[in-house]
């Protein structure tokens, strides 16, 4: 039944789990049965999967308390431990099996999360499942490539009444199931290149949009002091639609998301390594800005904030210590450093200039640090960055470079570093910092038309001058006021053809006949009351009025307060 933390609005079957169940487990145990060799796979998996499918089911039936649910959750993945079923990340097997349980129970919950709209788990669940078939094909693990298979055929079968309009949901039952058997085949894999940076990199590609919408609605959650295990209806793909998405595009976006995703994957464990170290640190900033983005937007109105400890130490630490800003800061100082390295040496790397990268990093990372605290780099607020601020960008990429350079040239390093390699880093820097900072001015401008769009109010704005573009900028950053400027009205013909923010100016005052001939607009914007004193401002005004257009004035002022 449709409830508030839901976004269902009709009565709808949760049972679909079981379906999904059935079909992967009348296929594995046919499967094992032909070939008894795998048994011991069928039962790892058999066993776990099933544990987590029953306890979804009762969930489904009987709410679950979370505690009790954990509890299941770490007794499924214990089971796919004993089993031998580890991630080999550190050299200890102890620390291999934690590590394994964070992941299993940890995946397992972000798809249980994702579960909130029609045809998104599924959907996600069918790619991950796709690409870890490619990535057994690839190494010859003919089990793992039918189970792999059975899981997506199983999903796929179920997708068909569950893409929206949903005609049925997988339930708990489901979503659990199938995450932990995702996490469960992706421990299983087995990557080619042996460096930790693809053991662990290309699992975490595959189930990046969970882990990402997972962290969005943990932190935004603890932010408002509300239970980040409680439903509600503020996840990544509700938020696409507060920007300006319908239903199905908001599912298709993040199937995109998962596919590209799931491609880097594919391009660190297959191709070059040294170019991955580039792409995939780009292409998980790119969706960490985004999902930051997204964070910002307001899905939830009727709540009130409670400050706990954990909200004060959260508000804290993200909005005055600006710890998000610096860990992102850190990559983009990395991706920098390495670049200028890659760049420099014919964009390959060899084992020399990857140890000489390596060993300097530490004095890149505390220069730029440096650098950015003296210079100010922390001090604005990315909505509203403007020339002043890629100017303060510009002079802390100079002084990183400086307090970077200096030690490793001088004292360090003397002779093994070219100077093009910290121009290029400098250069880099500045367009890392200016980027990721710019990106909520550019998200804001789509947010901004994307929801003028839907409230369909076009407007003239009258003045191609300082008070036109106030105005114009006052209406891109407010969407809510429901105006979608189609262009400006000036009487100076210079000024015609031209842009402002996109906007053209369209014409003068004595074409406003011809102008709406070819756009329609439902209303008029005068940017200052001085325009309408004017003979042509007042022809202009009676020329919108018999067109059946509003007419509204701008004023700015500062009055006095007696």
């Amino acid at each position: 039944m449709p409830r508030a933390d839901r976004w269902h609005r009709q009565p709808t079957p949760t049972l679909g789990g079981v379906g999904m169940y059935l079909a992967f487990l009348i296929t594995v145990l046919v499967i094992t049965q032909i070939q008894s060799e795998w048994a011991d796979l069928r039962w790892s998996l058999i066993l776990g999967a099933s544990l987590m499918f029953l306890l979804g089911l009762v969930d489904d039936f009987k709410r679950i308390s979370p505690p009790t649910k954990l509890v299941g959750q770490i007794l499924a993945a214990a089971i796919v431990i004993f089993f031998g079923r580890v991630i080999d990340f550190f050299p200890w097997g102890f620390a291999n099996s934690v590590l394994t349980f964070f992941w299993l129970v940890g995946i397992t919950n972000a798809i249980n999360l994702l579960d909130n709209m029609d045809g998104l788990a599924g959907g996600i669940a069918l790619i991950a499942a796709s690409f870890l078939s490619y990535f057994f094909i690839n190494v010859g693990n003919d089990p793992l490539i039918l189970i792999a298979l059975a899981l997506a055929g199983s999903i796929l079968g179920f997708l068909v009444f569950n893409f929206p309009p949903a005609r049925i949901f997988m339930g708990d039952s489901g979503s659990l199931f199938l995450g932990f058997t995702l996490a469960a085949l992706a421990v299983a894999h087995r990557p080619r290149a042996s460096d930790v940076f693809t053991v662990m990199g290309v699992p975490v590609l595959l189930f990046l949009l969970p882990i990402l919408d997972t962290s969005l609605v943990t932190i935004t959650r603890i932010l408002r002091g509300q239970s980040p295990a409680q439903g509600g209806t503020d996840h990544t793909s509700h938020r696409l639609i507060a920007f300006g998405l319908n239903e199905r595009q908001a599912v298709l976006a993040l199937y995109a998301i998962a596919i590209v995703s799931g491609i880097a994957g594919v391009v660190l464990e297959a191709l070059d390594y040294d170019l991955s170290l580039v792409l995939i640190p780009i292409l998980l900033i790119a969706l960490s800005l985004l999902t930051a983005y997204l964070g910002r937007l307001k899905v939830v109105s009727a709540y009130a904030p409670v400050q706990t400890n954990i909200t004060r130490l959260v508000v804290d630490l993200t909005y005055k210590r600006r710890i998000f800003e610096m860990v992102l800061d850190f990559f983009q100082i990395g991706v920098s450093y390495y670049l200028a390295f890659w760049t420099r040496f014919g964009f390959q790397m060899d084992e020399a200039s990857m140890g000489l990268f390596l060993a300097s990093l530490p004095v890149a990372l505390a220069g730029a640090f440096i650098s950015f605290f003296g210079l100010g780099v922390y001090r604005g607020l990315w909505r509203y960055v403007g020339v002043e601020d890629l100017a303060r960008y510009a002079r802390a990429s100079v002084g990183a470079v400086i307090i970077t350079a200096v030690p490793l040239l001088v004292f360090f390093a003397p002779g093994q570093f070219s100077p093009v390699i910290f121009f290029l880093f400098g250069i880099f820097l500045f367009l890392m910092l200016a980027a990721s900072r710019l990106s909520f001015r550019v998200l804001d401008r789509i947010y901004g038309q994307q929801q003028a769009r839907q409230k369909m109010m076009n407007i003239l704005i009258y003045d191609a001058e300082d008070a036109g573009e106030i105005a114009l900028r006052w209406i891109l950053r407010n969407p809510d006021l429901g105006y979608s400027p189609v262009g400006f009205l000036d009487d100076d013909p210079y000024k015609w053809g031209r842009r402002i923010h996109g906007v053209n100016v369209l014409g003068g005052c004595d074409q406003i006949e011809n102008i709406l001939a070819h756009h329609h607009a439902d209303g008029l914007i005068v940017a200052s009351p001085l325009l309408i004193e004017n003979g042509s401002g007042q022809k202009l005004i009676q020329a919108c009025r018999s067109q059946g257009m509003w007419v509204r004035v701008l004023r700015l002022d500062f009055e006095l307060i007696p």
